[in-house]
């Protein structure tokens, strides 16, 4: 098995990779009685270690919970976090009070709520924080909406049929509602990415009226210097006429540099067969793309790079309740995409997932809840091998921490580390080559809580921007 390949390496120190062929092993279930109905998942740095950790909440039994990463990819179940929420389906990992731990944020359809929960950065949270009320709180968004360097909050009022976002002064307090649209039936996903490239964040909104009628939006934001923003709706729909549409992300699935979009047509308990979508911008309107697949109640897609070659594949999971696949990828093969391929049909409505290098050797793995199982599986990834090798990340020294414009590297030998930093709501921000005693330039970073993830090797660190 991988996950004792790993830990015999560990022990051992250096390690060095090889690439194989893409497969996963069979699911192992990280926990089999999560709670009742496991709905929404988030993974992150909980507890001060470089170990992604997980967090799952319940759409029944107001269960949120969060299970420790030991480093390789076996997880430890920690208490269970207090809450009064019911009906969770919007959950993420977020520094909202700037101190540099990740807190956790949820959404929730039952209760109406939209809450955080703050880490004291041991893993310990605090007592429930409401933001707001929202009515059928569904869809959740995180990130800096109105160009403060603040992580911001969007969600979707399913019940009311308004999509919101609250201004986050820094701290974790957040003003009142402002609104991003009040047109649309039953909007249920909302994403943001700028879609234009003109610096703020656009809005993608998709609906689940399930009634043939349901569409998928583009808001721009009108953001100014001053900080006002204001969204205009696009003329022209993405989609329309669809039967529950589950989640759409921008995406850029062709590589031209453009932002398309990947959408899911659940229709579960709701007619037709779903799909898998692809929407290419053509200029006058969108070209729509069908995936053909075995999974007839598509719930997520995500777009990642499962196989290593710098091409994000596509990942889809399941909505359907009993036999049938539950989680399949696509590869990417430069713009088009190879037919599907199974990584697991054991699991009954896998609706979320996360995919994160868990075990710390290079790939990308899989954690997924099953909803009508309550358990949460993992999903090793086996396309890189662990070997030995001449470097001992053991030595590796990154400092100053807190810093201001560079962060020097010390104990490398003679071989070049390739890396990315991410800030804190998982958006890569550099990525940079450091050979022997070099040095990375942050200066034109934002302040904040940063992630340095050391490409191929099983080392994430932390660190600040002043």
């Amino acid at each position: 098995m991988k996950l004792k390949l790993l830990s015999l390496l560990t022990l051992l120190g250096a390690i060095t990779f090889s690439y194989a062929q893409t497969t996963f092993e069979p699911k192992v279930a990280i926990d089999s009685n999560t709670g009742d109905a496991p709905y929404a998942i988030a993974t992150g740095l909980i507890n001060n270690d470089s170990s992604l950790d997980i967090i799952v909440g319940t759409y029944f039994g107001n269960t949120l919970v969060w299970y420790q990463n030991n480093g390789d990819a076996t997880f430890e179940i920690q208490t269970e976090i207090t809450t009064t929420i019911n009906g969770i389906g919007g959950l993420k990992l977020v520094d909202l009070n700037n101190d540099t731990f990740l807190d956790i944020l949820v959404t929730s359809y039952v209760s109406d709520f939209v809450a955080w929960y703050a880490n004291d950065g041991n893993g310990n949270f605090g007592a429930e924080q409401i933001i707001a009320t929202v009515n059928g709180a569904s869809g959740l968004f995180v990130g800096d909406i109105d160009g403060d360097a603040v992580p911001d909050v969007a969600v979707t009022s399913y019940d009311n049929g308004e999509v919101v976002w609250f201004s986050n002064n820094g701290t974790g307090t957040f003003g009142s509602a402002n609104p991003i649209d009040n047109t649309l039936a039953a909007p249920g996903a909302i994403n943001m990415k700028d879609i234009d490239g003109d610096g703020d964040l656009d809005a993608l909104v998709a609906t689940a009226v399930y009634d043939g009628n349901d569409v998928i939006e583009i808001f721009r934001n009108n953001l100014v210097p001053s900080g006002t923003v204001s969204f205009t709706k696009d003329v022209t729909s993405v989609a329309t006429g669809k039967t529950g549409l589950f989640n759409a992300t921008f995406e850029d699935l062709d590589g031209d540099a453009d932002l398309d979009i990947l959408a899911t047509e659940v229709s579960f308990g709701g007619g037709p067969i779903g799909n898998l979508y692809w929407y290419e911008d053509n200029g006058s309107g969108f070209t729509e793309t069908v995936f053909t697949t075995t999974i007839a109640n598509p719930s997520v897609a995500q777009h990642k790079d499962l196989d290593g070659d710098n091409l994000k594949d596509i990942v889809l999971s399941s909505g359907t309740n009993g036999a049938g696949n539950d989680l399949v990828w696509f590869k990417n093969n430069g713009g088009t995409y190879g037919s599907e391929q199974v990584i697991d049909a054991t699991s009954s409505q896998a609706f979320v997932y996360n995919v994160e290098d868990y075990d710390g050797d290079g790939d990308l793995d899989i954690a997924s809840c099953a909803y009508n199982q309550d358990d949460l599986n993992y999903f090793s990834n086996n396309l890189i091998v662990l070997g030995i090798s001449d470097i001992d990340l053991q030595s590796l020294n990154i400092y100053p921490n807190p810093a201001q414009d560079v962060l020097n590297f010390r104990g490398l030998t003679s071989e070049t580390l390739n890396l990315s930093v991410y800030d804190v709501v998982g958006k890569s921000v550099l990525e940079a080559s450091i050979a022997q005693d070099g040095s990375l330039d942050i200066s034109k970073l934002n302040s904040g809580l940063y992630f340095i993830k050391l490409k191929n090797y099983n080392s994430t660190y932390k660190f600040i921007k002043q």
